[in-house]
């Protein structure tokens, strides 16, 4: 049985479980054409940056039990997110999953798609921003704390301009994202240090680094 008839299986006897790639089964596309074209869409843009790349990789290893169990878990968020640059993130961590830097195993792998799949689009660009300031030089003696306050204002301003987070909000905006392991808050008693402050960590380095782009190519000929 190939994969294409095991997932309409899946989809069919499940209706609230993963939807297949090819989209909804006949019977859901005349009840809810919408939802059949909307995620005719988000698969389509799934698949197109999976396909995006010039190293093509091996059919056996796009066949194994460990990459179709990442495969059918990524394409599942896929498709129940609204922005397409998360939906193409989703297919690059897929992707590059099969070449160094990668997650270290099956498990890790779902470690870190729950990560990306809990940041919403405007966490993402916020942790972006952030990083942005991450080649500014720190003085010699400087603590952490330090040398994040004295870009902090700047990245306030980006923070309104660019994500239309209110000021007096961004504190506790980017303290909700210290629940993914990304973001750290300074705590601690300094001096005339207020709060609400803090820094990118290792793990959002990874995850950056499993979802930037490579020249990986796969093709869904060959997973389906």
């Amino acid at each position: 049985v190939g994969i294409m008839r095991c997932l309409l299986t899946a989809h069919d006897t499940q209706e609230s479980g993963p939807v297949p790639p090819q989209g909804p089964s006949l019977r859901q596309k005349n009840r809810s054409p919408q939802l059949f074209c909307k995620r005719l869409e988000r698969i389509s843009k799934f698949f197109d940056e999976l396909s995006k790349g010039n190293v093509v990789v091996d059919e056996a290893l796009l066949k194994s039990h460990d990459f179709l169990h990442c495969y059918l878990l990524t394409v599942r968020l896929a498709l129940n997110t609204r922005r397409e640059e998360k939906i193409r993130m989703f297919a690059r961590y897929l992707k590059n999953s099969v070449h160094e830097p990668r997650p270290s195993d099956v498990d890790e792998y779902e470690d870190f798609l729950q990560i990306l799949d809990e940041l919403s689009y405007r966490e993402m660009r916020a942790l972006g921003l952030l990083e942005e300031f991450n080649v500014r030089p720190k003085e010699s003696g400087s603590n952490d704390l330090a040398w994040t306050e004295s870009f902090w204002d700047e990245f306030e301003e980006k923070m309104v301009s660019q994500l239309a987070v209110p000021r007096a909000e961004i504190s506790s905006f980017m303290n909700r994202i210290a629940r993914t392991g990304c973001y750290e808050v300074y705590t601690g008693t300094y001096w005339d240090y207020t709060g609400g402050k803090g820094k990118l960590t290792p793990m959002y380095e990874r995850l950056v680094g499993f979802v930037r782009e490579r020249d990986t190519k796969i093709s869904s000929q060959v997973i389906l």
